[in-house]
């Protein structure tokens, strides 16, 4: 079974400057209730994906970690993992602990130059053997025992792990996680709103607001974003490098002119670039922001038809909702800002229609919560082929959005 079968999306995994240091990638099964599944939890490591080189990882989550829960196969070396050590964690669960067969492989797998972290750690009896072998340790914070997670914390740095927290989807959590002590944060914290003053936007905002909503425009011509991007000199490099990247980070083309570069990279891909660079210029906007963005608006794009929607205003739909995100302010305030028809505006304001059911869908689904995504009637099977295009179409993107050379 393939990865585009079995994935069901990733969830970052923070620093303490809240930069993305990897990801962890989220299977399960599609033939079958999760409950069948004992042996990995709900969660699947693909062959194809521990079997594939670093460009079959990297499709998924760039230049960062992914972290795959591994399976018993994979303890007992009957899977062979291919990816390269720097570019996977391998996640495994307590029910090693007195497993000297179990222990045994993750020590061959320790040998081999391959990270272990030891996923949702419990108090459990005999635990300081699998912690003696691991490098990471996490440890789920959504619950109420604080004291509880304190009394963790402590157990773990008696040896020499990295302690992850779970869970942390909130500002707010995420400050009380760095009290007590956690080096790195895994959730899905940037994809939720922030809490943003009531002031009035800054003219430069504005105006670059109004600018990428117009470059959305199906309408809008392909000059004006050719005259933006020819007055930048960075942006002129970024496009080089988008361009010369190829489909999906596939084969290199050699690129000789800007004008070539612009059709090689295609009117969507560009518009939605251009229109992001301008919203994210003052350089204060994480990857992670961009592509959370990026991931809503394209799997929208992708499922409109099935919900009776047009591509175009699912895209522009789903860019608007999640543009929160990178804007800091609510999506009531960007969306008073632009000369939207009522259609787009009720659905991105009040999941209004058909359209309105697709993007309040694809938001719960991105966020973790595909039970709540049942508005469009559209097969939870769906939502994952859409997520899986998404993230490497959006991979692809957000590689060559990194500053260009100095001049």
């Amino acid at each position: 079974m393939g990865v585009s079968e079995t994935l069901v999306g990733r969830q970052p995994i923070f620093g303490p400057d809240l930069s993305v240091t990897g990801y962890e990638l989220l299977f399960r099964h599609l033939d079958a209730p999760e409950a069948d599944h004992e042996d990995d939890g709900g969660y699947l490591t693909p062959e194809g994906l521990l079997g594939s080189s670093a460009d079959g990882i990297g499709a998924l989550v760039g230049t960062k970690r992914a972290f795959c829960n591994a399976t018993a196969s994979v303890v007992a070396g009957q899977t062979p993992i291919q990816t390269p050590p720097d570019c996977v964690v391998i996640e495994v669960g307590q029910s090693l602990v007195g497993d000297e067969a179990g222990l045994a492989g993750c020590r061959r797998l320790v040998e081999d130059g391959y990270t272990l972290a030891i996923d949702d750690f419990q108090e459990v009896d005999g635990a300081e053997e699998l912690l003696e072998i691991a490098s990471i340790v996490k440890i789920d914070t959504d619950v109420d025992d604080r004291e509880r997670i304190t009394e963790l914390v402590a157990r773990c740095r008696r040896f020499n792990v990295d302690l992850i927290a779970q869970n942390v989807d909130t500002p707010a959590r995420l400050g009380q996680c760095e009290v007590l002590g956690f080096d790195y944060f895994q959730g899905y914290l940037l994809a939720h709103p922030h809490e943003v003053s009531g002031g009035p936007l800054i003219p430069g905002r504005l105006a670059g607001l109004r600018m990428a909503a117009r470059l959305l425009d199906a309408e809008c011509p392909i000059t004006i974003i050719e005259d933006i991007i020819r007055s930048d000199p960075a942006m002129s490099y970024q496009l080089l490098q988008l361009a010369g990247a190829g489909a999906a980070g596939g084969m290199k083309r050699t690129v000789r002119t800007l004008r070539e570069a612009l059709v090689l990279v295609g009117w969507r891909r560009l518009q939605s670039w251009v229109a992001l660079l301008l919203l994210t210029e003052d350089g204060t906007t994480s990857e992670e922001a961009i592509a959370t963005v990026l991931i809503r608006a394209r799997m929208s794009e992708s499922l409109a038809a099935a919900a009776g929607c047009q591509p175009d205003t699912g895209y522009t739909a789903g860019l608007l909702s999640a543009l929160d995100i990178v804007l800091s302010m609510s999506v009531e305030r960007i969306v008073g800002t632009l000369p939207l028809d009522a259609e787009l505006r009720g659905a991105v304001l009040r999941a209004e229609g058909h359209l309105g059911h697709l993007i309040a869908d694809v938001a719960d689904y991105q966020v973790g919560h595909p039970e709540q995504a049942v508005r469009s009637a559209l097969p939870e099977a769906t939502f994952r082929a859409a997520a899986v295009e998404a993230l490497t179409w959006t991979v692809g993107m957000t590689a060559v959005l990194e500053p260009g050379p100095p001049s």
